[in-house]
């Protein structure tokens, strides 16, 4: 099952959402123009009426996992999603922006495909081998996530990446450029991947 999880980002979303079941985190259902099928949160950002038919999952305030991460849990745990797509990860606050890579890692830890759609952009956790559809012109950044890591062999890229450790303390997997699809061989640790999309 593909899940949809609308994040409170502070803006619409303007990506079409395609998916079997769509969750709202809270005040992520004022950016989402249609009606979801589970609203998950503590009312901390929205007060409004929830539409008929909508499930309501309603935590406590004084909780300790952001509405992101309840959402992110109750789609593998409740729906069996073995795909989840998030929208809205960028926006709003920034400590919530860096809070919400971690769904990428939850979500990967239960082995789940998982990416971010935001405008303009696909991110991704890769770790192993990965490979991702992309045009020629496409910017494509690979950021450490969680240590170091090594890719021990890319293509698709005009800078090539060939046994390379890329560290927390340096930006030199910023602005690679796809030649088109891309794939990636990992020798150790994981890492995020920005595609921005061309056009």
């Amino acid at each position: 099952m593909k899940v949809a999880i609308v994040l409170n980002s502070g803006k619409k979303i303007s990506r079409n959402i395609t998916a079997d079941k769509v969750i709202c985190a809270d005040g992520g259902i004022l950016f989402y123009d249609g009606t979801p099928d589970v609203f998950i949160g503590d009312f901390d950002s929205y007060s409004g009426a929830i539409p008929d038919g909508v499930e309501i999952i309603k935590h406590n305030p004084h909780k300790n996992a952001t509405d992101g991460t309840l959402s992110v849990e109750y789609a593998i745990d409740v729906l069996r999603a073995d795909e989840i797509l998030l929208y809205g990860v960028t926006g709003g606050r920034e400590d919530h922006v860096l809070g919400n890579y971690t769904l990428l890692a939850l979500a990967d830890k239960a082995n789940v495909k998982i990416r971010a759609c935001e405008d303009g952009l696909d991110i991704h956790l890769a770790r192993d081998n990965f490979s991702f559809n992309a045009n020629a012109g496409d910017l494509v950044s690979i950021v450490p996530y969680g240590g170091e890591c090594t890719v021990a062999h890319s293509s698709g890229l005009e800078y090539p990446l060939e046994n390379l450790t890329l560290t927390p303390y340096d930006t030199r997997g910023i602005s690679n450029v796809a030649e088109g699809d891309v794939s990636l061989s990992f020798q150790s640790g994981k890492a995020l991947v920005f595609h921005h999309l061309k056009g």
